[in-house]
């Protein structure tokens, strides 16, 4: 009896023990149907992430600014432009006497004296203007009835002095590029 009582036993585990591990692996046939599923998914292709807002190319703006004539002046005082935007300026020089040379500086807020100062300090040589980090974007001297180009990346937003730097002009040849969002 004890050993009919042990194989009883042992079959009620070795019956148990094949429960569990059919709940622990799926049936062979439903492994292989899953299978392909699997694959398939693997295959799909993912849809495609949506660009970075940075990512986007960055506007391009034309803008065209003169002089007046033989004056001290530009005829736009005021430009605008957005954040991070390729700049491409186009300064005409509408003058017709010699001395009436200019150019366009565009210059961080409160510098215009000290970059219209280090220019008149170069002299013509340097076409009265000396590159640092208070110049940010400039059109070089350009003579009466020539035209001359410059092109920039747009500052941060803000309010930003644009100048003539020719002796004397700065004072009076002058215009904002206020730089939007």
């Amino acid at each position: 009896m004890r050993n009919a009582l042990i194989l009883i036993c042992s079959g009620l585990l070795l019956c148990t023990a094949c429960d569990d591990k059919e709940k622990a692996a799926p049936p062979a046939t439903a492994a292989s149907s899953q299978a392909p599923a699997a694959s398939a998914k693997a295959e799909a292709p993912k849809p495609a992430a949506a660009p970075a807002a940075s990512a986007a190319p960055a506007p391009k703006v034309e803008l065209e600014i003169a002089s007046v004539g033989d004056t001290m002046a530009f005829d736009k005082t005021k430009l605008t432009v957005p954040a991070g935007s390729e700049v491409h300026l186009r300064f005409k020089n509408n003058g017709k006497q010699e001395v009436m040379q200019h150019n366009w500086v565009l210059v961080n807020p409160g510098k215009e004296a000290a970059v219209a100062a280090e220019g008149l300090a170069k002299a013509p040589t340097a076409g009265y203007l000396v590159p640092g980090p208070d110049v940010l974007a400039f059109a070089p001297i350009t003579k009466p009835g020539e035209t001359s180009e410059v092109t920039f990346k747009a500052p941060a937003p803000g309010a930003y002095p644009y100048i003539c730097t020719y002796p004397g002009h700065y004072i009076l040849m002058h215009g904002v590029l206020t730089v939007t969002p």
